[in-house]
This record gives structure tokens, sequence and C-alpha cells, in this order.
């Protein structure tokens, strides 16, 4: 992302008129560190966020959207970054935020309670009624899956013909918000404390089982096998209202999303384990969904 100096320091000035910048650094893809000072002298960090081209094509407001999103959450506690200013006169739009402090953590001395802990978080996301705020600006899960299933050049054929033969049988659980993308690497940790749950330009309103089949995946991929059937069974206990029955489907709906991971792997030997997990993977829940057509 690309915002020149000068841009940067006129929506800082509205943020707070004391703010003076003294410097920008790439985070990722979408984000920038934003290092400024206040009227004390001290130095403050702030994030500036955008989007992809791929991701505005899908939603030309997203940059709108994923701010008023965030301020939603933040007044239902959610342990979120505070949306501080959102610059739609710039191309790309931007929004800039406050700073979480905090890291991912990829492992846990007690797995079966950090695999819980990570359940009981996405539960509380998925706990707040879209009834009881406003969150009909965000796209419906139903619309990405359509596109995936109607799509004559889909990755992964097995994925997509296996949806399909059971999309009429599926029967969806009451919608809500969902993540997207909640995985490991998008929650912060400061010791043992949660600072916060980024990224949530993948946010949309469908069945629950959507995020629970793709982090499953993550989970497998990151913690193994025995940790994923820990966090699954943690989330499913913590919403025994949940019909269950169609997680296969929302499984693949996962790992059509997610077939590239494996080549982002450290090294040669993890990505063939990656991929052989996301074979085991993909197989398990195509023989399910199969299974309950006979």
């Amino acid at each position: 992302m690309e915002i020149s100096r000068n841009h940067l320091a006129r929506a800082l000035a509205i943020i707070d008129s004391r703010y003076r910048l003294n410097g920008v650094r790439q985070l990722s893809g979408r984000a920038l560190l934003v290092v400024v000072s206040a009227g004390d002298g001290a130095s403050e960090r702030l994030i500036a966020l955008s989007h992809s081209v791929a991701d505005r094509k899908r939603n030309p407001d997203i940059a709108r959207a994923e701010y008023r999103l965030l301020a939603t959450l933040r007044r239902a506690g959610l342990a979120v970054a505070q949306p501080l200013h959102l610059a739609v006169d710039h191309e790309p739009p931007y929004f800039i935020t406050s700073f979480i402090a905090g890291a991912p953590r990829y492992s846990a001395q007690d797995g079966p309670a950090f695999c819980r802990r990570l359940a009981a978080l996405l539960t509380e996301v998925h706990a707040l009624d879209p009834d009881a705020v406003d969150l009909s600006y965000l796209p419906r899960q139903g619309d990405p899956l359509a596109e995936y299933l109607d799509s004559t050049c889909a990755a992964d054929e097995r994925i997509r013909a296996a949806m399909w033969r059971a999309a009429n049988s599926v029967e969806p659980n009451a919608s809500v918000l969902l993540h997207g993308d909640f995985w490991l690497g998008n929650l912060l940790w400061q010791g043992e404390a949660l600072s916060g749950i980024i990224d949530w330009e993948d946010a949309m309103l469908g069945d629950p089982l959507g995020d629970l089949g793709k982090s499953r995946l993550e989970m497998l991929w990151a913690l193994g096998e025995a940790a994923m059937r820990e966090y699954s069974d943690a989330y499913l206990a913590l919403n025994p209202q949940l019909d269950a029955g169609a997680l296969p489907f929302w499984d693949l709906w996962g790992a059509a999303r997610l077939p590239h991971f494996a080549s982002f792997a450290a090294d040669a030997a993890k990505a063939a384990d990656m991929r052989r997990q996301y074979e085991r993977f993909v197989k398990s829940a195509i023989d399910a969904l199969d299974a309950g057509q006979e």
C-alpha cells in the first residue's frame, strides 16, 4: 500500500491536531505501521489498513465496511483496534486504527486448555446478535459460496463436486457474524492475555460452521489433529444449539479457500506435511458428506 506522506499527515491531523508524522513501515500487503509524536513529544504507534484489488472488486466499499464493523465490535466489548479515521478520498481508500501490542501464539504449554480458549473466543465473535446491531452492510456467506460452486475454474474439482452433491441437503444454522479468517495468526496475545483480534476484511454473515470449518484446517496445520479435535469439540459443546451435521460441508468450504497455504511453509518438508494433512482433511470431509447422502 502506498500513501503519500502529505495525505497521511492530513489524515493524522484530523485524528489529533497535535500528531506529527515521524515514520512509516510496511508490515504486510495491507498494513502500515505509522509512528507519530503527540504534543508531549512522546511517540505513538498507529496502523493504516487498505485492501487488495481483489477485495475491492468483491466489495468496492470494503474499507468503509471494515471500519464500521470495528466500531461496532468495540462497542460490543470485543478486543479489536479502535477505528480512528476513514480516508475515502484516497485511492485505494484506507483507514487508521489504534495499534494493538502483542504477537500470535502458535503453541502453548497446555495445549487442550489453549484449544478450549480459542473455541471460547470464536464463540464470543459469533455471539454478537446481528439483529441487535446493524450489520446489513456486510456480505452474506451465500454469495461467495454460490460463486465458488458455479465456477468453471474451481481450484479443486473434487471439493466443488462434493459440495454440489450435498448443497441441497445442507440445513444452514442461524446466521451470525463470521470473522472469515479466524486463525492463530489473527489473534494477538501479551503473555496469557488476549490483546486483540485483527484482520476483519473477510467478515460476513452466515453459518457459524463456516468459521469453524476453515479454522479447523488452520488448527490442524498449526497444532495437529488432536488439537483440532479438542478445539472443534469445545466449540460445539459451547454451542449446543447448532446442528453440526453439515460440518463436513463447511470443512470443504474452508479447504476450498486454503489450498495454497502449504506453499507458505518454512521448508519443503513442512510444506509436504501440510499438503498431506490437507489431503486427509479433504478426503475425510468428502467421505462424510457422501456417507450422509446414502
